[in-house]
This record gives structure tokens, sequence and C-alpha cells, in this order.
């Protein structure tokens, strides 16, 4: 079993197929980062990932996924999926991790608590944020970019 940390913009890519109407370049890249991204999902969900959040995630997955798609249906799925298929961590279990990634990268709050996720766990982190994964990259930690597989068939795609 490979240990991941995935951060909301996989989970919810993975969740949520593209709304974009015109098919066309950019909805392409839209319905491949969706494919990515579902095959991490599909993954974590058979056992091949063990997937390790913050429990600010479940929080960011459903104001996320509400606003996508306006409907209570998708939300109440996608709270479950995450809730069954991922071991949460408190914010104070990562709380003083958090505080020094984020001295140290200046990232945002909500990255630096994926960060440490990621960290305390020794898992990879999987995210689909340049930034994120820049900063973790500087930090130190084994990250992947969600955009630079596309295309490309990776281990951890494997």
């Amino acid at each position: 079993m490979i240990d991941v940390t995935t951060d909301t913009t996989v989970i919810v890519k993975g969740l949520i197929p593209p709304r974009r109407k015109k098919k066309d370049e950019i909805y392409d890249e839209y319905l491949n980062l969706h494919r990515k991204a579902k095959n991490i999902l599909l993954k974590i969900e058979r056992g091949i990932y063990n997937n390790h959040i913050p429990l600010i995630s479940l929080i960011e997955t459903v104001c996320v996924v509400a606003r996508l798609t306006n409907d209570y249906e998708s939300v109440e799925l996608a709270l479950s999926f995450v809730s069954q298929n991922s071991e949460l961590y408190s914010d104070a279990y990562l709380l003083e991790k958090a505080i020094e990634i984020g001295r140290i990268t200046k990232a945002s709050g909500f990255d630096v608590v994926f960060m440490s996720c990621a960290e305390v766990t020794s898992s990879k982190l999987i995210t689909d944020d340049k930034g994120m994964y820049e900063k973790a990259r500087d930090y130190g930690l084994e990250a992947k970019f969600l955009r630079e597989s596309l295309g490309i068939r990776l281990w951890w795609l494997v």
C-alpha cells in the first residue's frame, strides 16, 4: 500500500466531472485532469493507496462541491467518500508541524496543514495546486503535481 496525502484539488477534480459546456481544448484538459484524479480516487477506494488527510479537508471539500454543483446529494456523496476512504488527522495533531512548515515556507494556512499531514504520515503529497506543489518540493517533501502527469504514465498512477 502506498501512503498519500491528496489535497482537495485532487479530491474535487476526481469526484466532479468538468462542468464546461463548450467541447474544446480547455474542456479536454479538464477532462484529462478529471480522469487522472478519478484514477487516484479509485486506487484509494480499492486500498491501493492509503489516503491521509487533515480534518479540515472535509469542510473544504463540502464547500467546493456545493459551490460547483449546487446539489445536496453531490455534497453528501463527496463527504461520504472522503470520510470512508481516508485516515483523518485533527488540526491539533498537525499543529506544531504546520507552524514549523508555515514559518519556513510562508505558504498559505491550508497548504501547510496538508503539507504537515504528508510529512507527519510520511506520505506523498498529490496536488493540482502549483503553489503548494512548489513550496512542498522546496521544503523537501515528496510531491506530485497532477497537471505534470498528463499524458505520462507515472508509477504513482499505475
